[in-house]
């Protein structure tokens, strides 16, 4: 076994190899289910986890028992990089030490509210990373670099991603 940042890269190495044979089998589904609870409390199931609570702070007439789903999606952000920057240096062979990755935005609430016409979510999100390796300026920025290209999430907010809904009768 070899492992580097706490990451098996026999693992990865060997489903890389499997993709490479069996293209189909490298499509994975993901979901969420989430209820609402009251108020602007609702939460969300995924997989066999702890319920996920979502909340809107005090000062927007919410209960502030969970973050704001537009922190979460910050958050959801954040930790696809890191993930992809630790798989990222782990098979390259750079150990990191530490990692933090900082997800910001605005929000113009006035849209949100019907106040002014525009967008109501992010026109814009800034992450920073803090890193403490060994590895040097050069090869930093290449693990930043890559971490931006290959993050599921962020691709998902850069490009037109297609939602699509339906509704049905509760019963």
């Amino acid at each position: 076994m070899t492992k580097i940042n706490g990451v098996d890269t026999k693992v990865i190495e060997n489903i890389v190899e499997n993709f490479k044979e069996n293209p189909e089998e490298g499509i994975a589904g993901y979901s969420s289910s989430v209820k609402w609870k009251g108020g602007f409390y609702a939460e969300a199931q995924v997989g066999d986890h702890k319920p996920v609570l979502i909340d809107e702070p005090d000062w927007f007439s919410g209960s502030d028992k969970g973050p704001s789903p537009a922190e979460l999606l910050l958050s959801a952000l954040g930790g696809c990089l890191s993930i992809s920057v630790i798989a990222t240096a782990s098979l390259m062979g750079i150990k990191v030490n530490s990692l933090e990755v900082n997800a910001s935005g605005q929000l113009d609430l006035n849209v949100l509210l019907g106040l002014k016409e525009g967008n109501p979510g992010f026109n814009e999100v800034d992450v920073q990373f803090t890193v403490d390796s060994e590895a040097d300026d050069k090869q930093l920025e290449e693990l930043v670099s890559k971490a931006m290209e290959i993050s599921p999430v962020r691709n998902s907010l850069e490009r037109n991603v297609q939602v699509n809904s339906t509704f049905k009768r509760n019963k």
